[in-house]
């Protein structure tokens, strides 16, 4: 089974910070996994109940502990007060045997037994005294230390960040698959007779030396011609096929494609501090240009003198 994967790009005074990538555990909490990857695509709409979408998109973290944990999914309320699951307002315990024995653990924040909705929390460390208490449904494969950096970050005395965290897009992750291959077409039984037909026929006939000679030129020309033919009708072979992406290539790829998200933002931003400072520069200039004429030139008064008196 193919474990489903998601992601958070979060955002710190809408300033990009960087993606986390989870790997959910639906082979040990189906329904618990199910309910996270729906929230992260937004894909059920507006819930009927609260009239809020059920999507975790522009969500924030409203607790942050340092060294225990993070929590968000409040999407109703922004406070921790609130949040909806996909299947009404909570939904019961699954598979709470798997502990909180690691950092990295995505794990259902709850306000007690079979209360799960939408809040979920991020492992900083081992947390041996709540197991048994809340469901560990996935764990983070990628960005772990942007999740370190939110728990740096200032909070109140209510343990809220100071500068709003928020997630400003989510959604699924899925593996590239190749295409299917076009299925290979035999020929006819009325194609193979008409070929043995042909075949018998040219062993049987004795022609002359010059029109053996003409046939063979024939043959070579209608050989090439049937060779070329078959070079692009021929299926390709098992090297030429698009090779299924193994699990290393695709997370080199999202290591790959993230870096290069994160360089396009570096980018734009460097070009926003380029444009104001330009704007800045010519609004303090008053709008005047200096030209100049050049090198300046030490010019001696004294020999000054003496070329206007010689002349």
């Amino acid at each position: 089974m193919v474990r489903p994967r998601t992601f958070f790009d979060f955002t710190v005074d809408n300033q990009p910070l960087g993606r986390v990538i989870f790997e959910l555990f639906n082979d040990t909490a189906p329904k618990t996994a199910e309910n996270f990857r729906t929230l992260c695509t937004g894909e059920r709409g507006i819930s009927p109940s609260s009239q809020h979408p059920l999507y975790y998109k522009n969500s924030t973290i409203h607790r942050s502990i340092q060294d225990f944990m993070i929590q968000g999914g409040d999407f109703t309320k922004f406070n921790g007060t609130g949040g909806e699951s996909i299947y009404g307002s909570s939904f019961v315990d699954e598979d709470l045997e798997r502990p909180l024995d690691a950092e990295a653990l995505l794990c259902m924040a709850n306000k007690g037994s079979n209360t799960n909705n939408s809040q979920f929390f991020i492992t900083l460390r081992e947390c041996p005294h709540l197991n048994g208490k809340h469901v560990v449904f996935g764990r983070v494969i990628r960005g772990f230390d942007i999740v370190q950096k939110i728990s740096t970050m200032p909070v109140d005395g209510k343990s809220r960040p100071l500068t709003p965290v928020v997630i400003s897009n989510c959604g699924e992750l899925e593996l590239r698959k190749p295409p299917a291959k076009p299925p290979t077409e035999e020929p006819s039984k009325s194609e193979k007779r008409s070929h043995r037909r042909s075949i018998s026929l040219s062993v049987s006939r004795s022609p002359s030396p010059e029109r053996r000679r003409h046939r063979k030129k024939k043959k070579s020309k209608r050989k090439h011609s049937r060779s070329r033919s078959l070079d692009r009708d021929s299926p390709p072979s098992k090297s030429d096929a698009p090779r299924e992406e193994t699990e290393e290539e695709y997370d080199a790829r999202l290591e790959r494609e993230e870096k290069e998200r994160l360089e396009e933002a570096r980018k734009k931003e460097l070009q926003k501090i380029k444009e104001k400072y330009e704007k800045d520069l010519v609004s303090n200039s008053g709008g005047v240009r200096f030209k100049g004429r050049g090198r300046m030139k030490f010019v001696d008064p004294e020999l000054m003198h003496r070329y206007q008196d010689s002349r």
